[in-house]
Protein backbone atom coordinates (compact mmCIF):
# COMPACT_ATOMS: atom_id res chain seq x y z
CA UNK A 1 0.00 0.00 0.00
CA UNK A 2 1.47 3.41 -1.16
CA UNK A 3 0.74 6.59 0.15
CA UNK A 4 0.74 9.63 -2.91
CA UNK A 5 0.07 13.38 -3.84
CA UNK A 6 -0.99 15.24 -6.73
CA UNK A 7 -2.43 18.54 -6.89
CA UNK A 8 -4.51 21.01 -9.71
CA UNK A 9 -5.76 18.83 -11.61
CA UNK A 10 -7.75 21.68 -13.73
CA UNK A 11 -10.45 18.99 -14.84
CA UNK A 12 -12.90 20.47 -17.25
CA UNK A 13 -14.51 17.30 -18.98
CA UNK A 14 -16.70 19.27 -20.97
CA UNK A 15 -13.77 21.17 -22.62
CA UNK A 16 -14.65 24.50 -21.96
CA UNK A 17 -11.42 25.52 -20.30
CA UNK A 18 -8.72 24.05 -22.26
CA UNK A 19 -5.28 24.49 -20.18
CA UNK A 20 -2.50 24.30 -23.02
CA UNK A 21 -3.34 28.35 -23.11
CA UNK A 22 -1.21 28.07 -20.22
CA UNK A 23 1.62 26.80 -21.89
CA UNK A 24 2.62 23.36 -24.36
CA UNK A 25 3.57 21.17 -21.26
CA UNK A 26 -0.25 21.37 -20.39
CA UNK A 27 -1.34 20.04 -23.93
CA UNK A 28 -3.65 17.22 -23.46
CA UNK A 29 -3.24 17.16 -19.64
CA UNK A 30 -5.69 14.76 -18.31
CA UNK A 31 -4.50 12.09 -20.63
CA UNK A 32 -0.85 12.47 -18.91
CA UNK A 33 -2.94 12.73 -15.41
CA UNK A 34 -4.54 9.36 -16.21
CA UNK A 35 -1.37 7.52 -18.18
CA UNK A 36 1.19 8.51 -15.50
CA UNK A 37 -1.69 7.63 -12.32
CA UNK A 38 -2.14 4.31 -13.29
CA UNK A 39 1.41 3.38 -14.09
CA UNK A 40 2.49 4.10 -10.11
CA UNK A 41 -1.27 4.29 -7.81
CA UNK A 42 -2.52 0.81 -7.14
CA UNK A 43 -6.50 -0.01 -6.32
CA UNK A 44 -4.63 0.19 -2.63
CA UNK A 45 -3.11 3.04 -2.72
CA UNK A 46 -4.28 6.49 -1.32
CA UNK A 47 -3.58 9.72 -3.32
CA UNK A 48 -3.90 13.39 -1.77
CA UNK A 49 -5.17 15.53 -4.16
CA UNK A 50 -4.75 18.93 -2.96
CA UNK A 51 -7.27 21.58 -4.42
CA UNK A 52 -7.99 22.72 -7.63
CA UNK A 53 -9.57 20.07 -8.96
CA UNK A 54 -12.36 21.33 -11.37
CA UNK A 55 -13.45 23.96 -13.21
CA UNK A 56 -16.93 23.10 -12.53
CA UNK A 57 -19.21 26.37 -11.21
CA UNK A 58 -21.80 24.01 -9.35
CA UNK A 59 -21.46 20.33 -8.26
CA UNK A 60 -23.41 18.97 -11.24
CA UNK A 61 -20.90 21.06 -13.48
CA UNK A 62 -17.94 19.04 -11.31
CA UNK A 63 -19.50 15.86 -11.48
CA UNK A 64 -18.29 14.70 -15.01
CA UNK A 65 -14.49 15.52 -13.33
CA UNK A 66 -15.20 14.18 -9.99
CA UNK A 67 -16.46 10.76 -11.46
CA UNK A 68 -13.60 10.60 -13.94
CA UNK A 69 -11.52 11.04 -11.04
CA UNK A 70 -13.17 8.68 -9.24
CA UNK A 71 -12.67 5.97 -11.51
CA UNK A 72 -8.56 6.30 -11.34
CA UNK A 73 -6.93 3.34 -8.95
CA UNK A 74 -6.95 4.31 -4.91
CA UNK A 75 -8.81 6.17 -2.39
CA UNK A 76 -8.90 10.12 -2.78
CA UNK A 77 -8.23 12.35 -0.13
CA UNK A 78 -9.12 16.18 -1.24
CA UNK A 79 -8.71 19.38 -0.09
CA UNK A 80 -10.68 22.22 -1.88
CA UNK A 81 -9.05 24.83 -3.46
CA UNK A 82 -9.05 28.28 -3.99
CA UNK A 83 -10.68 27.55 -8.25
CA UNK A 84 -13.06 25.03 -6.31
CA UNK A 85 -16.23 26.63 -6.54
CA UNK A 86 -18.25 23.76 -7.05
CA UNK A 87 -17.50 22.52 -3.61
CA UNK A 88 -19.40 24.37 -1.17
CA UNK A 89 -17.58 25.68 2.09
CA UNK A 90 -21.18 26.12 4.07
CA UNK A 91 -21.61 21.29 3.04
CA UNK A 92 -20.66 19.21 5.83
CA UNK A 93 -17.70 16.60 4.98
CA UNK A 94 -20.61 14.26 5.41
CA UNK A 95 -22.94 15.94 2.90
CA UNK A 96 -20.39 16.65 0.12
CA UNK A 97 -19.20 13.04 0.95
CA UNK A 98 -22.66 11.32 0.62
CA UNK A 99 -22.96 13.15 -3.25
CA UNK A 100 -19.74 12.06 -4.28
CA UNK A 101 -18.37 8.86 -5.73
CA UNK A 102 -17.17 6.67 -2.78
CA UNK A 103 -13.38 6.32 -3.48
CA UNK A 104 -13.34 10.39 -3.05
CA UNK A 105 -12.94 11.43 0.74
CA UNK A 106 -13.09 15.19 1.38
CA UNK A 107 -11.58 17.04 4.58
CA UNK A 108 -13.61 19.72 6.14
CA UNK A 109 -12.28 20.63 9.31
CA UNK A 110 -12.00 16.47 8.80
CA UNK A 111 -9.06 13.77 9.32
CA UNK A 112 -8.29 10.75 7.60
CA UNK A 113 -6.38 7.67 8.76
CA UNK A 114 -4.21 5.35 6.62
CA UNK A 115 -2.04 2.28 7.36
CA UNK A 116 1.17 2.51 5.09
CA UNK A 117 3.91 -0.35 5.65
CA UNK A 118 2.79 -0.74 9.15
CA UNK A 119 2.71 3.55 9.87
CA UNK A 120 -0.32 4.66 10.59
CA UNK A 121 -0.78 8.23 8.98
CA UNK A 122 -3.10 10.79 9.89
CA UNK A 123 -3.88 13.04 7.26
CA UNK A 124 -5.14 17.26 7.79
CA UNK A 125 -6.22 19.91 5.99
CA UNK A 126 -7.50 23.14 4.30
CA UNK A 127 -7.58 25.31 1.82
CA UNK A 128 -5.60 28.08 3.07
CA UNK A 129 -4.85 31.32 1.41
CA UNK A 130 -2.51 33.80 0.61
CA UNK A 131 -0.31 35.50 3.91
CA UNK A 132 -0.47 38.92 5.08
CA UNK A 133 -3.93 39.62 3.64
CA UNK A 134 -4.48 42.16 1.11
CA UNK A 135 -7.81 43.36 2.38
CA UNK A 136 -9.81 43.37 5.50
CA UNK A 137 -11.93 40.40 3.06
CA UNK A 138 -8.70 38.32 2.74
CA UNK A 139 -7.97 38.58 6.67
CA UNK A 140 -11.52 36.81 7.45
CA UNK A 141 -10.91 34.01 5.03
CA UNK A 142 -7.33 33.75 6.68
CA UNK A 143 -9.09 33.21 9.88
CA UNK A 144 -11.60 31.16 8.91
CA UNK A 145 -9.26 28.78 7.33
CA UNK A 146 -7.42 28.65 10.41
CA UNK A 147 -9.70 27.49 12.20
CA UNK A 148 -10.46 24.85 9.89
CA UNK A 149 -7.06 23.74 9.77
CA UNK A 150 -7.40 23.56 13.69
CA UNK A 151 -10.64 21.91 13.45
CA UNK A 152 -9.16 19.10 11.28
CA UNK A 153 -5.90 18.54 12.93
CA UNK A 154 -7.59 17.99 16.27
CA UNK A 155 -10.00 15.79 14.66
CA UNK A 156 -7.41 13.31 14.34
CA UNK A 157 -6.82 10.48 16.79
CA UNK A 158 -3.84 10.05 19.21
CA UNK A 159 -2.69 6.63 17.99
CA UNK A 160 -0.84 8.03 14.67
CA UNK A 161 2.98 7.53 13.65
CA UNK A 162 3.22 10.43 11.60
CA UNK A 163 0.68 13.52 10.64
CA UNK A 164 0.65 14.63 6.86
CA UNK A 165 -0.70 18.04 6.05
CA UNK A 166 -2.50 19.27 3.25
CA UNK A 167 -3.40 23.28 2.17
CA UNK A 168 -3.96 24.20 -1.43
CA UNK A 169 -2.34 27.31 -0.73
CA UNK A 170 1.40 27.53 -0.12
CA UNK A 171 1.87 28.04 3.91
CA UNK A 172 4.21 30.75 3.17
CA UNK A 173 4.61 34.13 2.64
CA UNK A 174 5.19 35.67 -1.36
CA UNK A 175 8.99 36.09 -0.14
CA UNK A 176 8.53 32.42 1.57
CA UNK A 177 8.50 33.01 5.11
CA UNK A 178 6.65 31.30 7.18
CA UNK A 179 2.98 31.81 8.27
CA UNK A 180 0.27 31.21 10.48
CA UNK A 181 -0.62 28.11 8.75
CA UNK A 182 3.01 26.83 9.44
CA UNK A 183 2.78 27.46 13.35
CA UNK A 184 -0.80 25.56 12.95
CA UNK A 185 0.65 22.35 11.39
CA UNK A 186 3.69 22.85 13.59
CA UNK A 187 2.10 23.03 17.59
CA UNK A 188 0.23 19.84 16.01
CA UNK A 189 2.87 17.29 14.92
CA UNK A 190 2.64 17.84 11.59
CA UNK A 191 6.10 16.88 10.10
CA UNK A 192 5.44 16.60 6.13
CA UNK A 193 2.94 19.33 4.48
CA UNK A 194 1.99 19.11 0.53
CA UNK A 195 0.61 21.90 -1.04
CA UNK A 196 -0.08 23.00 -4.72
CA UNK A 197 -0.91 26.83 -6.51
CA UNK A 198 2.27 27.51 -7.64
CA UNK A 199 2.86 26.64 -11.05
CA UNK A 200 5.70 26.11 -13.16
CA UNK A 201 7.37 29.16 -14.13
CA UNK A 202 4.37 31.10 -12.11
CA UNK A 203 5.92 32.06 -8.90
CA UNK A 204 7.93 31.12 -6.05
CA UNK A 205 7.58 27.74 -3.90
CA UNK A 206 9.80 26.08 -0.97
CA UNK A 207 10.54 22.68 -1.16
CA UNK A 208 12.80 20.84 1.45
CA UNK A 209 12.93 20.48 5.30
CA UNK A 210 12.78 23.36 7.75
CA UNK A 211 11.50 23.85 11.51
CA UNK A 212 11.01 20.02 11.73
CA UNK A 213 8.57 20.33 8.39
CA UNK A 214 9.56 19.18 5.27
CA UNK A 215 7.24 20.83 2.38
CA UNK A 216 6.70 19.88 -1.22
CA UNK A 217 4.86 21.33 -3.94
CA UNK A 218 2.95 18.91 -5.91
CA UNK A 219 1.08 20.67 -8.58
CA UNK A 220 0.53 18.89 -11.71
CA UNK A 221 3.03 20.55 -13.67
CA UNK A 222 5.55 20.82 -10.64
CA UNK A 223 6.10 16.63 -10.65
CA UNK A 224 5.19 15.80 -14.36
CA UNK A 225 1.65 15.12 -14.29
CA UNK A 226 2.59 12.14 -12.15
CA UNK A 227 1.30 11.41 -8.82
CA UNK A 228 4.14 12.04 -5.96
CA UNK A 229 5.06 9.03 -3.66
CA UNK A 230 5.27 10.00 0.04
CA UNK A 231 5.77 6.62 1.16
Amino acid sequence: MGLFAIADLHLSRSGEKPMDIFGAHWAKHEEKIKERWIEVVAPEDTVLVVGDISWGLRFEEALPDLEWLAALPGTKVMVRGNHDYWWSSKKSAARLKASLPASLVPLHKTSYVVEVDGVRVGIAGTRGWVVPPATPHDAEIIATEEQRLRASLASLPKEVDRKIGMIHIPPFTPELRDTSFIEIFREAGVTEVVYGHVHRGKGRSFEGSRGGITYRNVAVDQIDFRPYRLL
